[in-house]
């Protein structure tokens, strides 16, 4: 018999796959056939490209654990993020084909490894064919919590279809201005389509939910935020936002890590790192809303701790 999560996939990868062709996976909506290997903005056609896969320890403390997290890195992405840190795999697409029983296969080892759960990580233009190799893993794979790591740019009809599948939501909210996210990750309507899309998660999962003894997450939603120099990312408005929409107990993640990486170098403003004043400041506007659930990064250490 198959179990809940197995059922619902079973029974939604046909409508997740039929939004190949045309190609509307993603806000974007380019309408490409990927179904015969047609690519759009992401740059993937029919296949899953993985640049990579871990035991990944670097996650928030209840995503990695003491085991690390089955991080699966996808190559391609649904922004143009001239900056990213992950350009070679994001951006430029580097990674290794691979068939859904490959993937699969990886999923069972990293399970065997006794990782905490199974983290897609860049996740919603290869999102059928991650779910098609999910199908093919082993029964202790098919047991873990899955994270959906994701920039926050997502279909609302493709988040409805995850509902029950998905059961940590891990999002970005990048910016608080369009005319930004223009600019810096060819996105010009990230504002309205982020707000809505974490709306629909929290509406799903809601608060995190830790088990007390050991410390790891099974279900719910942690919000990341990566603050950007000279204040781009409008993290003041992003934060009133999540205080007003979520309450404080909302479980925050922000980041200090930004270097220029890509082709920031060729920006007024974000050719530079970010200084430990304008990560700070950020945190003491957190502490001023009262936000109670918050993990915060060493701004003197690039990556943060």
């Amino acid at each position: 018999m198959l179990c809940a999560k197995e059922q619902l996939i079973s029974e939604r990868l046909p409508l997740l796959r039929q939004l190949l062709n045309p190609c509307r996976l993603c806000p974007r909506n380019c309408g490409v056939d990927r179904l015969h290997d047609k690519q759009g903005f992401c740059r993937i056609g029919g296949q899953i490209r993985v640049a990579s896969w871990a035991q990944h320890r670097g996650e928030e403390p209840p995503i990695s654990g003491s085991h690390g997290s089955g991080a699966i890195f996808a190559s391609g992405c649904t922004l143009g993020c001239f900056f990213c840190q992950n350009f070679p795999f994001s951006q430029l697409g580097n990674g290794q084909l691979m068939s859904a029983d490959e993937l699969g296969a990886i999923y069972s080892r990293l399970a065997r490894n006794g990782i905490h759960n199974l983290n897609f990580v860049t996740p919603t233009h290869v999102l059928p064919m991650l779910l098609e190799a999910w199908l093919c893993s082993d029964e202790r794979a098919k047991a873990l919590p899955l994270v959906y790591n994701c920039s926050g740019y997502e279909s609302a009809e493709v988040i409805d279809l995850l509902d029950g599948i998905v059961d940590i939501w891990l999002p970005d909210i990048k910016y608080s201005q369009n005319s930004v996210a223009a600019e810096l990750s060819n996105v010009s309507d990230y504002v309205e389509v982020n707000r809505r899309t974490l709306r629909k998660m929290w509406d799903q999962v809601g608060l995190l939910q830790v088990d007390p003894t050991t410390g790891i997450a099974s279900r719910g939603m942690i919000i990341r935020h990566l603050v950007l120099p000279q204040g781009l990312a409008g993290s003041a408005d992003s934060l009133l936002w999540l205080r007003q929409e979520f309450g404080a107990d909302v479980f925050l993640s922000v980041m200090s890590q930004y270097f220029p990486a890509y082709k920031a170098f060729e920006h007024p403003i974000m050719s530079r790192s970010l200084e430990p004043e304008e990560y700070i400041a950020v945190l003491d506007l957190i502490e001023e809303l009262g936000f109670t659930n918050v993990w915060a990064q060493d701004p003197t250490e690039r990556g943060g701790a």
